[in-house]
């Protein structure tokens, strides 16, 4: 039986245990709350890096979209130019029929309707393109400063997309830490650096270039043969000593003109050629060819801004595969006749047209320039006062000191515990990247071995989260402090030194075991001891491999490491980031919203109800011509 003098001996024991399960319980605690805060803390910034890349690649696809949609709106603009030619040639085809057959009571009654119908088509269509073309003129002006305004506005906005991303996960989180301000200030200098705006010659020739590569058939070549004008007919009639037929030769082309005294000053003009010959071969038995005549039947021309392609000083670069007459590139291989009578026609519609406008694209265009790339680098923290442990937590761990020691010694603070973070705080560092990568499922150029260059005609930029490499994450640790910056260098440089060292320790041995197996097998005969000793040999080679290998990459990581630092003080020095100021400036002097919300829709909208009133006031009164000539 226990003795009243033994009661309460294990209480101690009880209080100690007790203790030290509560210790163990803060450290627990202590341990779980860092893992989870760094883990939301790293989740934060990748997000942060995510979506600030991805509003600049949005602004990237933003340009591509009114690039083509720039370029489609060229296209419609010569396809207006295009019709417009078309029924001036068909007017004057049915003019040039109904003076033929205008003797006959009959046929011609119908011919002269024809001939009417035709001309008011070609009214109608003319009034059309008068009022369309500059509608889609100034729909391109309000695209070409509506895209410069994006491109300030996407340099500008995206440090603060990337703070409030931060503040939205935890409004204790910040993205102003020095790495943060020289990862933006990086991203602010690539921006500038992959892309600028084209508003010389040389750019907007090779936007007209595009231009006209992407134009539709009927607007690119209008051109008919015998057996596509009269079906079943063969292209040739050949009659022996008599060779004919019909041909239909008709294009619409944009084209340029630089002025001799300033190479950056360049005119656009759409000018489309319509025409329709008959071609006559007879035999010449004498000098033994073929002797060619051509009638024209029909033509018809139009153009915008100017007939100046026939001037002395036009730039015929693109016509460069036709014969020219005169100073007048041609626009037809066969009905020249026709097309001197269309060039003599001179039809201008009278519609305001600007030309191409400027543009934004990559600002290195060469081949070589296959995957540009763009980085966003930043570092989130949490202060060390905002990191919730049981420091923080009243009565328990608070850091206050109690007044008055309770009798059993137990107050506030017994179990704080002090937090020590290098920097004063923690950290989470991401990195995203912008690419250029069009989509798996659909690149023509693969079927035929080729790849598409990334260019800003194309809206297919994307983004991706990437690594930080080893030196990025020293750097950032460095730069928490100015007094961590110099012992930190210092400390990873004798790190890196000493590993150096054993390594270089342990190679040496290596080599001297290698000689001393080499010399082994030179002085063996055995062939199962020499089978050993190359197996030896080759195990220790492969080792003095692997080592040399890794002392190569230990001075990469040095050196790189020393750019890193050099790299990112430089950016920090310099204030890159000062560069958004002038940014903001200039987005402020384009007044990007104004600019904007200046294109009303009312413009189109009256345009287009009065084209219909017009259209079908007069295609009562051409019905009605129609009519009252066939019944005369």
């Amino acid at each position: 039986m226990n003795s009243m003098k033994e009661t309460g001996q294990a209480l101690p024991l009880g209080i100690a245990f007790l203790m030290s399960s509560l210790l163990l319980a803060i450290v627990l605690f202590n341990t779980a709350q860092t893992a989870s805060e760094k883990s939301r803390l790293t989740n934060a910034a990748d997000a942060a890096a995510y979506s600030g890349l991805v509003w600049q690649a949005r602004a990237l696809n933003f340009q591509a979209y009114t690039n083509r949609a720039m370029v489609a709106n060229q296209v419609s603009i010569g396809q207006l130019v295009s019709l417009t030619s078309w029924t001036d040639y068909a007017y004057i085809l049915a003019r040039r029929i109904n003076e033929i057959t205008n003797y006959f009571p009959v046929v011609g009654y119908i011919t002269q309707a024809a001939q009417e119908i035709t001309e008011r088509i070609d009214d109608e269509m003319v009034n059309v393109a008068e009022v369309f073309i500059p509608i889609i003129d100034s729909v391109n002006g309000v695209l070409s400063r509506t895209q410069q305004t994006i491109y300030v506005a996407s340099f500008a906005a995206t440090p603060g997309i990337v703070r409030e991303v931060v503040e939205e996960n935890d409004q204790r989180y910040n993205a102003s830490t020095a790495y943060a301000v020289i990862g933006m200030g990086e991203n602010a200098s690539g921006w500038r650096n992959i892309i600028r705006q084209y508003d010389d010659s040389v750019g907007l020739l090779r936007k007209a270039d595009v231009v006209n590569r992407s134009k539709d058939e009927f607007t690119a070549s209008r051109n008919l043969s015998t057996g596509e004008i009269v079906p079943d007919a063969p292209n040739r009639l050949n009659l022996g000593f008599v060779r004919v037929w019909i041909t239909k030769e008709g294009r619409t082309n944009l084209v340029s003109e630089i002025n001799s005294s300033t190479t950056d000053d360049v005119e656009f003009e759409w000018k489309g050629k319509d025409t329709l010959s008959l071609h006559i071969e007879t035999w010449d038995s004498g000098d033994q060819e073929w002797d060619h005549e051509e009638v024209p039947i029909a033509w018809g021309s139009r153009h915008v801004n100017g007939d100046f392609e026939c001037e002395e000083n036009q730039n015929q670069s693109y016509w460069s595969m036709w014969f020219s007459s005169g100073d007048c590139p041609r626009y037809t291989q066969e009905n020249r006749r026709a097309e001197w009578f269309a060039n003599m026609s001179n039809q201008e519609l009278n519609a305001e047209y600007n030309g191409m406008r400027a543009y934004y694209d990559l600002r290195d265009l060469s081949r070589e320039n296959k995957d540009p790339r763009l980085a966003l680098r930043i570092e989130v923290e949490l202060p060390e006062s905002d990191v919730r442990t049981a420091s923080k937590i009243d009565g328990l761990g608070s850091d206050a000191i109690p007044q008055e020691p309770l009798r059993t010694g137990i107050g506030e603070g017994m179990f704080g515990t002090e937090d020590q973070m290098a920097g004063g705080g923690m950290t989470a560092i991401a990195a995203g990247e912008l690419y250029f990568h069009p989509p798996d499922d659909y690149n023509p150029a693969m079927r035929t071995g080729r790849y598409e260059i990334a260019s800003l005609f194309s809206p297919y930029w994307e983004v991706h989260l990437i690594d930080t490499p080893m030196e990025r994450h020293f750097m950032a640790w460095a730069l928490r402090d100015e007094a961590l910056l110099a012992d930190g260098a210092s400390g990873v440089a004798e790190g890196i030194a000493h590993f150096a060292s054993d390594r270089l320790e342990e190679l040496e041995q290596l080599r001297q075991l290698q000689a001393s197996l080499q010399n082994q097998l030179d002085n063996t005969l055995d062939a199962i001891r020499r089978g050993q000793i190359e197996t030896q040999l080759a195990q220790v080679l492969s080792q003095i491999d692997q080592l040399e290998s890794a002392d190569d990459a230990t001075a990469s990581f040095t050196e790189r490491f020393e750019q890193e630092m050099a790299q990112g003080l430089t950016y920090a020095e310099n204030a890159q980031v000062a560069g958004y100021e002038e940014m903001l400036q200039e987005y402020g002097e384009l007044q990007g919203e104004e600019l904007i919300e200046g294109f009303q829709d009312e413009l189109v909208d009256q345009a287009t109800g009065q084209l219909q009133q017009t259209l079908e006031q007069d295609a009562e009164t051409t019905v009605e011509s129609a009519m009252s000539s066939i019944l005369r």
